[in-house]
Parts: C-alpha cells; sequence; structure tokens
C-alpha cells in the first residue's frame, strides 16, 4: 500500500467574516504536499477567499476577523508570531488578471529576488532562466530578455507572472485565482502543462470556474457553495456527478 504523502496545508473549523458576514463557514481541509488542489463552485461561493487566507492577503480587507487555524507544515499562520513576509514567500499567489509590470521581462522575473537581496548577476540569470522554463515560456523570449514584459501577449504575460512566483527561492506553495479564465486554448494548455510538472516540487492549489480545466489537471477536488465546503475528494469520484446537478442538489437540498 502506498504511504500517504504528507500533509501541506490543513484547515480546521476556518471561519472568515467580513463585518458581519461570514464568508468562510468552518472549512475544514487537509491539502497533502506536491498535489493539485482543483477549488471549484459558483460565484460568490468563498473560493477566492479560500485561497486568499492561505497567504493572509484578507489581512487587508478592512472589517476582517478569522476564526479557527491555517496550519502549514504544522505552524498556524495566524498566530501573532508568524512571519507575514515569510509566509507570501513561501505562499506565492497567481491572479487571473496578468500583472506586468512595467519593467523588461528580466527584471519583471527577478523583481522578487532583487527585493530579498539577490545582487549577483550571474544568479540572477539563472534564476530567470530556470523560471522561465518551468513557465513554459523560455524558448518564447530568451533572446528578448530586455523587452518590456507590457508588450507580451495575455497568455504570455500569464507565464509571465507564474515565473516571476517561481523566482521566489523560498516558494512551498502557488495559489492560482482562475488564471486561464482570460486565456485562450493554447495558454491554457500550457499553463497546465506547467502545472502539471511542476506539482514535484510544490504544492498547488487551483481555483478555476472551469470544471473541464479541474478535471484535467486536479489530483483533488473541493466543491464550495455559500461559503460552505460541502465536497471534497479525489478529482475522478467529485466528477462522476455533473457540476450543474450537484449544485442544483445542495441548493435545493437533497444533501443537506
Amino acid at each position: 500500500m502506498t504511504a500517504p504523502l504528507p500533509l501541506k496545508i490543513a484547515a480546521h473549523d476556518f471561519r472568515v467574516f467580513h463585518g458581519q458576514e461570514e464568508s468562510l463557514r468552518g472549512i475544514t481541509l487537509n491539502i497533502p504536499a506536491n498535489r493539485i488542489l482543483g477549488v471549484i463552485g459558483p460565484s460568490g461561493s468563498g473560493k477566492t477567499t479560500f485561497l486568499r487566507a492561505l497567504n493572509r492577503l484578507n489581512d487587508l480587507a478592512p472589517e476582517t476577523r478569522i476564526s479557527g487555524q491555517v496550519l502549514l507544515d504544522g505552524q498556524d499562520i495566524y498566530t501573532p508570531s508568524f512571519n507575514v513576509v515569510t509566509l507570501r514567500k513561501r505562499v506565492g499567489m497567481l491572479f487571473a488578471l496578468p500583472v506586468a509590470l512595467p519593467m523588461s521581462i528580466f527584471e519583471n522575473v527577478v523583481y522578487g529576488p532583487r527585493l530579498s537581496g539577490v545582487r549577483n548577476r550571474k544568479r540572477l540569470e539563472e534564476i530567470v532562466e530556470t523560471s522561465l522554463k518551468a513557465a513554459f515560456m523560455w524558448d518564447e523570449v530568451k533572446d528578448r530578455l530586455t523587452m518590456s514584459g507590457l508588450r507580451l501577449s495575455g497568455g504570455q504575460q500569464q507565464r509571465l507572472c507564474l515565473a516571476r512566483v517561481l523566482a521566489m527561492e523560498e516558494l512551498e506553495v502557488i495559489l492560482l485565482d482562475e488564471p486561464c479564465s482570460g486565456l485562450d486554448p493554447i495558454s491554457t494548455a500550457k499553463i497546465e502543462e506547467a502545472l502539471t510538472i511542476l506539482k514535484a516540487k510544490y504544492t498547488i492549489i487551483l481555483v478555476t470556474n472551469n470544471t473541464k480545466q479541474a478535471a484535467r489537471v486536479a489530483d483533488e477536488t473541493a466543491f464550495f457553495l455559500m461559503g460552505d465546503m460541502v465536497e471534497h475528494g479525489p478529482t475522478e469520484k467529485i466528477f462522476t456527478v455533473p457540476d450543474d446537478q450537484r449544485t442544483n442538489d445542495y441548493v435545493t437540498g437533497r444533501f443537506g
């Protein structure tokens, strides 16, 4: 029998409140290392709130409070002693809208390492090549690294943003919030192929409104609805029930 993978992230009765509204309701979820977790559900179900909670981006929203625990390698990331800057180096995030910086492709990728104190030019060049290769982009841009990242196509900008996340040497977890929502099928395929390879090194949590994408790349899938996690399991099991039927069943209370 195959030994279970070690846990990377564990949420225990985790709740997020925005003012008086409870956006996440008692989420308990174990996320193994080196797996892709797909998070699906209708708009407003709490998917992005959960994702942002994993590197404490919700802290930036006014009147936000939490209860319960989120553990990273067994440590509660919400304890006062947990360094948030260090957390965000370990848990990087890619958003739906690509945010290329108004600088060269090279400088986009090394932005984080420079902030962390990396100055050696040879080391920076190694980081750029490694990160762009991991994002399936090196062959497209290796001869024009001085070109502005803003001149790239939308799909290339998203992969550039992925390379920028991968350039952080402390990175352990990659959070993706609908990273392919505005991309063409070819760019989407390249992102998905990169993720399936990257999980050998990282733990990946992918929020997506594209259930076919979750079915293609996720090892496990969690279904969120109105702030609750109502289903979680191996992806092939989750998708034995059509998504529209699942949503209808929970809304009508069939599984309540």
